[in-house]
């Protein structure tokens, strides 16, 4: 497991390379609204949803947007992953040796991972996304930690 001081827990490698290879394919939609309406219409289509833990001083709705999006996908067998800063997660997201993905908006307290394309899904690749992501979640589980307890991301 990823354990730093015994409480907290680091993102494993794997889990960064799906979300780093997501977002170079395009495969990444931010915005609570953006996500909203996919989780909404193609529930299907989302391998991972990561919601960064709020500021101490965050507008109130941002957990009640939270907490319906967590419930929304744990019904639909979503996978969530709460991560401990917004800015680190837009970090990974943009990658800043890249140019500005235009696409991606500014909001980031809701961030979705799309499986690859229907044709791309059957490639070795797409099933070592879904296998770097399952496991992470089933080594946490081993450890008996708690599905809602906050990752730290690199940065």
């Amino acid at each position: 497991m990823y354990l730093l001081n015994g409480s907290s827990i680091k993102a494993c490698p794997g889990v960064l390379k799906v979300l780093q290879n997501a977002s170079k394919q395009e495969r990444v939609v931010n915005g609570v609204h953006k996500c909203a309406a996919i989780l909404e219409n193609d529930p299907d289509a989302v391998m991972l949803c990561i919601l960064p833990q709020p500021s101490e001083d965050a507008d109130v709705t941002i957990n009640i947007e939270q907490t319906l999006i967590k419930a929304h996908c744990w019904e639909n067998g979503i996978r969530v992953l709460k991560v401990d800063c917004c800015k680190k997660l837009e970090m990974l997201v943009l990658d800043n040796t890249q140019p500005t993905n235009h696409s991606l908006n500014s909001d980031f307290s809701c961030v979705l991972v799309l499986f690859p394309k229907v044709e791309a899904s059957d490639s070795p690749d797409a099933e070592k996304e879904w296998k770097m992501i399952d496991d992470f979640f089933k080594k946490m589980l081993m450890h008996g930690v708690p599905h809602w307890h906050v990752i730290e991301l690199p940065g």
